[in-house]
């Protein structure tokens, strides 16, 4: 049994949002050079931030 304070495991949800959101600029009918842009910006917002929250481990 684990001990009541315990870090629990954490989910990794980001690249699901990542993949619904170009799947969705996909179906809009974005062009393919804007897609690319919004991946990129949005890959480095994700390394970011969890660069930014693996200090405190």
């Amino acid at each position: 049994m684990p001990a009541p304070n315990s870090p629990r495991p954490t989910r990794r949800t980001w690249p699901y949002a990542f993949t619904a959101v170009i799947v969705l600029a996909l179906n809009q009918g974005w062009a393919a050079e804007d897609i690319i842009k919004l991946a990129a910006v949005v890959l480095v917002l994700i390394a970011v931030v969890v660069g930014a929250g693996s200090h405190g481990e």
